[in-house]
């Protein structure tokens, strides 16, 4: 799977890797893992990917079947909207979810915060 940065309200606006607003892993493989209720499922982490720009965006995540002739994108789909602060302006992360624990506690790269930034 392929994650791209979207526009927050254009589904055709796409910002290309040529843009550079993205950080990280763009690209995910499919990992076997078991999720809260402890039942197998097929998942894809994207655990340091990061947008460095400031805006409303979407992430377009596209899956591609590997075949012999190649790759060829299969379906694709968007997040909900999200906002990018700027580092004056951005209150500090959150808690990391159950499923993030869960993820990490079976050998996922994703890293975990343990307090909220203001507790510390």
């Amino acid at each position: 799977m392929c994650a791209n940065l979207a526009h927050w309200s254009d589904d055709n606006e796409i910002y290309t890797p040529n843009h550079n607003a993205l950080s990280g892993q763009a690209v995910s493989s499919l990992y076997k893992l078991k999720d809260i209720d402890n039942n197998d499922g097929g998942f894809f982490i994207f655990g340091d990917l990061s947008v460095k720009v400031e805006g409303r965006f979407r992430l377009k995540f596209t899956l591609f079947e590997i075949t012999a002739s190649g790759a060829n994108a299969s379906v694709a789909m968007f997040s909900e909207i999200f906002t990018v602060y700027s580092a004056r302006s951005f209150s500090g992360m959150l808690d990391s979810t159950f499923l993030s624990r869960t993820f990490s506690d079976q050998g996922a790269r994703i890293r975990i915060r343990k307090e909220h930034r203001s507790q510390l």
